[in-house]
């Protein structure tokens, strides 16, 4: 029987407690900078304690109740929410975000670009908060227009093509323009 590989230092690397949040509907928590406190989804705590701590720069998390106690990182917390080992975590985190597929898509389309692309990889925040990711530049055979190939962390996780402009930041480009995608997380 074959098991599957997991890269864990990639999947941490490429999904963060927000997303986890996100994906698990986990709202309504208390905002101060870095750190999110609530009650535990882990352990069902009462919607009034503030005993679950998340720090999203860190990607970590803790739960202070008795009952529970439960803290790590997102595979620890995916562990947690699942009733799982961190290993099938990892592989739930992959196939939900599917971690791995854009490197296939990356390659093909490296072949056919000669020019370096403009906009760095990674997941990127919209203006509306939802997360996707930039897979990579494409041309047009048109008119040789350079566009943005990205799919969204959500959903269907749909793939979308738009122009530069939606992901270039810049003190001298926010001058002229609004930049609709903030960079979150290089990959």
């Amino acid at each position: 029987m074959a098991t599957e590989w997991v890269d864990f230092k990639k999947v941490k690397e490429a999904v963060d407690m927000q997303m986890v949040l996100d994906h698990y509907g986990i709202k309504g928590l208390t905002k101060s900078g870095d750190e999110r406190r609530g009650p535990c989804p882990i352990h069902k705590g009462s919607s009034r304690s503030k005993n679950f701590t998340i720090n999203i720069r860190k990607n970590a998390f803790n739960c202070f109740s008795s009952k529970c106690k439960a803290r790590g990182n997102v595979l620890d917390f995916v562990a947690a929410m699942e009733n799982c080992d961190v290993r099938a975590a990892a592989l739930k985190l992959a196939e939900w975000f599917k971690i791995g597929e854009s490197e296939a898509v990356l390659a093909r389309q490296h072949d056919e670009i000669s020019e370096p692309a403009e906009i760095e990889r990674g997941i990127y925040r919209s203006k509306e908060g939802s997360l996707f990711e930039v897979i990579a530049t494409a041309t047009t055979t048109k008119d040789s227009e350079r566009l943005v190939v990205y799919r969204e962390l959500f959903g269907n996780y749909q793939f979308w093509v738009g122009p530069l402009e939606l992901f270039i930041s810049g003190e001298e480009f926010e001058k002229l323009h609004s930049s609709q995608f903030r960079l979150v997380k290089p990959t």
